[in-house]
């Protein structure tokens, strides 16, 4: 199943938050031989960033946490890269495009539009957001949706258990 997590269900991975225990049960699950396929956008790489150095500025995390959590972030993205357990998305012109039509149709902002975009170009079989308005209009756009804040039953399905050897 490809699942596609935008910024705000990625940032949970690394920071503890609302939200944080099924994203991490989602990630751990990947070291199943037959799992998930996680995927976020390029686009995500930098709105995780700013979250996480939001966070520092306003003094959530200090100097150490936020180099723990840019580190983490950075090695797990590479290594499930790696092990083609996460794809990283590129933003392409199609994707632009199709995101300034549903910024006219929703009256959304363009990164939320550019989640729509990138999970239906990718056609993942759901969005996972902590978002609620992104999660309103991808539902709209009839993409399925789970926000890990408050649907953790839901993602529990999606988390496969390790096969027995």
């Amino acid at each position: 199943m490809f699942v596609y997590l935008d910024s705000s269900a990625v940032i949970k991975r690394y920071l503890e938050e609302n939200g944080s225990a099924p994203i991490d049960a989602l990630y751990d699950g990947l070291e199943a031989e037959e799992g998930n396929v996680l995927a976020f956008s390029v686009w995500n790489v930098g709105e995780v960033l700013g979250a996480m150095d939001t966070r520092h500025s306003r003094g959530d995390l200090d100097d150490a946490a936020l180099t723990e959590a840019v580190g983490l972030f950075a090695q797990e993205t590479k290594k499930l890269v790696a092990m083609r357990k996460l794809r990283v998305l590129p933003m392409s012109s199609e994707v632009f495009s199709a995101s300034w039509d549903l910024v006219l149709k929703h009256h959304i902002y363009q990164g939320d539009a550019l989640q729509i975009a990138t999970t239906r170009q990718m056609r993942a079989d759901i969005l996972l957001s902590a978002d609620r308005k992104l999660v309103e209009c991808a539902k709209k756009e009839e993409i399925q949706t789970a926000n890990p804040e408050i649907d953790a039953d839901k993602i529990a399905t999606l988390v496969r258990p390790k096969k027995q050897e």
